[in-house]
């Protein structure tokens, strides 16, 4: 069900790293959203930018929602200057989230840099269901790592400054072959190549692995098509209506 509210803004706040959080009280979006999917988000009310702007949902409440974003441009410039009290137009929930009904014990949680925000509303619901959680972290740098909230927690920088020196997939593919407490499944969401490269040791292992894209939204409900990626199957899948979540086995990967 897709829902085109105000939401009025709880906090809007700078939080570790380049970071900022924002909790909006939508309580007829969040009774029906799922961790994995996305809100789009109107940034301004002046209709520059005309487009809204996709942002995943980082953590569910009852009666809210939160969003972790980084300023990067136009539309998150606008967003960052929003203060508490103020109204914003949110359509969502939208696309499709992760998949937990199949009986797994550990939940290995990979995260490249932004990729880490869905992963945290999926990290809530899987601790309440008892899940073992590990939760690898990798980024350029240490200002764009976030962790707060995370468990088994393992970071990885490409410069160093932070854990282990190098990529995140190479922490993972350690945890993969010390034997994590089978039946595992893997969720991820990062660049595409990060993607790819967790794909292929998932393959490896014979662990289940599902992604969650980032691509560019225009309208976030399947019409504009600028989504699109392409299945091994030779079929174009809508991200944003058919994802963001996938089979990390559906995919055929560009690189």
């Amino acid at each position: 069900m897709r829902i085109d509210t105000n939401a009025r803004i709880i906090y809007n706040k700078q939080v570790s790293g380049e970071y900022r959080n924002m909790k909006i009280y939508a309580p007829r979006i969040a009774r029906h959203a799922r961790p994995g999917q996305f809100l789009n988000i109107q940034t301004s009310k002046t209709g520059r930018p005309l487009l809204r702007r996709p942002m995943s949902i980082h953590k569910l409440s009852p009666a809210g929602l939160e969003i972790l974003y980084k300023v990067r441009g136009t539309g998150t410039s606008l967003l960052a200057q929003l203060k508490k009290g103020m109204e914003i137009q949110v359509l969502g929930p939208l696309g499709k989230g992760f998949d937990i009904k199949a009986p797994f014990t550990t939940a290995i949680l990979v995260g490249g840099g932004y990729g880490i925000s869905p992963l945290k509303a999926l990290h809530d619901l899987l601790k309440k269901k008892r899940k073992k959680i590990i939760t690898l972290i990798g980024a350029k740098n240490s200002k764009l790592i976030y962790k707060k909230g995370f468990t088994g927690v393992k970071v990885a920088t490409e410069d160093g400054s932070s854990g282990t020196k190098g990529l995140v997939t190479r922490v993972l593919d350690r945890v993969c072959c010390s034997g994590a407490k089978h039946p595992a499944v893997i969720f991820a969401c990062g660049p595409d190549r990060m993607l790819e490269a967790v794909a292929k040791i998932a393959g490896k292992y014979n662990i289940p692995c599902q992604v969650s894209l980032e691509a560019l939204m225009g309208c976030g409900t399947g019409v504009c098509l600028s989504c699109v990626c392409k299945k091994k199957d030779g079929r174009q899948a809508r991200v944003c209506v058919d994802g963001p979540v996938f089979k990390a086995g559906e995919i055929e990967w560009k690189t």
